[in-house]
Order: structure tokens, then C-alpha cells, then sequence
């Protein structure tokens, strides 16, 4: 049974956010204020997913993802989905940039929001399954991509991945030279329920650029296609 935290001040969203989670067989737990969420969250037990609203009293849901993937508790690497205002687009920006994996703006629909935590639960299982045994391991000069072990070496040292970021590159990295379009990827990283904005899959280009890339400014291994996405460079 998956184990999911919602982090979120408003009472009413709260428990309607809890009973379309709970009805769907998993795990919930509940707290309204930041200072509690990064107790729950720094301690022993293990999320599979946290929903984390960023208007919080006290500590936001920003500084929290912050120092959520700064750490090396159970549930460091979560996946973490932001509830934002609906014309909060700095916050959206802000959340991928720390290390959230996903955002939904309110209102919304608890359908949508149901939608998005399976597609993230399952997200491994179904890269896992996708790939053929003798392409566990994707290599390029200077790059490795571990798509089992979920590790990324680049020029002989290991970098550091949000999942999603992760998700991302193995998608790209698996057909070199095939062009997506934002669209496409990020219906990839939904498990094709994408409601979002597309505009998400620019921020973790950027941040992989940022990782990976010996030079940022002028990409070796993910390449923009003007006026249709990006690509894997054939390499």
C-alpha cells in the first residue's frame, strides 16, 4: 500500500484530498502546517509521495521540497506534487527548480489530482518494465545512464536527479535522435494523463542541462529542435 503525506492548511482541501487518495486503497497522512510536514518528513518513516500545498503557515511548501531533497531521510526522494494557486506561476517555476516533480493548480478536480499520484507511483515500475533487458545500461561518451539502478555518471562522476529529472533523460536518452515535443513528454512523465502545462518540460531540460552538459550554453546531449521539441543527440 502506498504511503502518501498531503501537507496542507485549508481544512476543506485537506480532507477532500484525503478521502480521493484514501478511496483508492492508500495510505494517508495529514498535517496543516510546514514545522510538522518537515517532521513527518525528516523522520523515519517512508513516503511514497507527498502533495504539498505552497502557501503554508510558517515554513512554505517551497522552503519544505528544499529541504526535502537536501537530506538523506527515507522520503528524500519522493516524488512531490504542488498544489499552487491557479495564477501562481512563479511559485510553479520555483517548485521544479527545488526539486518538486509535479504541480496542479487550484482549484482542481480530485480526479486530476488522483490521476497524477498513480501516474508518479508508477513511473519505475513501468521504465522498468518498458526497457529490454540488454539496455539496462545506456552509454554515450562521457555519459552513462543506469536505467535500473536510476544512477547517472557523467564524465566519470555520479550526478545527482530529481526522479523526474531522471524520467526525463531516460525517455530522451532510450531513442537517440527522435524528436518529442513538450506535450509529449510531459504525457510520458504523466503516464499520459497530462493536464498541466507544457512549459514544465522546459524547467527540466534546463536543470539537466545544468547536471549533465559540459558546457550548459551549448548542449552535447539534449538538443532543441526549433518548433518541435527536443532530442537525444545520435551519438
Amino acid at each position: 500500500m502506498s504511503r502518501i503525506l498531503v501537507v496542507e492548511d485549508d481544512a476543506a482541501v485537506r480532507d477532500v484530498v484525503e478521502h480521493a487518495l484514501t478511496r483508492e486503497g492508500m495510505e494517508v497522512a495529514t498535517t496543516k502546517d510546514g514545522e510538522e510536514a518537515l517532521k513527518r518528513l525528516n523522520g523515519p518513516d517512508l513516503f511514497d509521495l507527498v502533495v504539498l500545498d505552497v502557501m503554508l503557515p510558517g515554513i512554505d511548501g517551497i522552503s519544505i521540497c528544499q529541504e526535502l531533497r537536501k537530506g538523506d531521510s527515507p522520503s528524500a526522494e519522493a516524488p512531490v506534487i504542488m498544489l499552487t494557486a491557479r495564477d501562481d506561476e512563479t511559485s510553479v517555476v520555483v517548485g521544479l527548480e527545488v526539486g518538486a516533480d509535479d504541480y496542479i493548480s487550484k482549484p482542481f478536480r480530485p480526479r486530476e489530482l488522483v490521476s497524477r499520484v498513480r501516474a508518479h507511483l508508477r513511473r519505475q515500475r513501468l521504465l522498468s518494465k518498458a526497457v529490454p533487458s540488454e539496455h539496462k545500461k545506456l552509454t554515450f561518451p562521457g555519459l552513462e545512464v543506469d536505467l535500473f539502478g536510476r544512477r547517472v555518471l557523467a564524465g566519470g562522476e555520479e550526478v545527482e536527479l530529481t526522479a523526474k529529472e531522471f524520467d526525463v533523460l531516460a525517455f530522451l536518452a532510450t531513442s537517440p535522435g527522435r524528436v518529442y515535443s513538450r506535450e509529449q513528454i510531459m504525457r510520458y512523465l504523466w503516464d499520459g494523463e497530462f493536464y498541466g502545462e507544457a512549459r514544465a518540460a522546459d524547467v527540466h531540460i534546463q536543470h539537466l542541462r545544468k547536471k549533465i552538459e559540459p558546457d550548459p550554453q551549448h548542449p552535447h546531449y539534449l538538443l532543441t529542435v526549433r518548433g518541435a521539441g527536443y532530442k537525444f543527440a545520435n551519438i
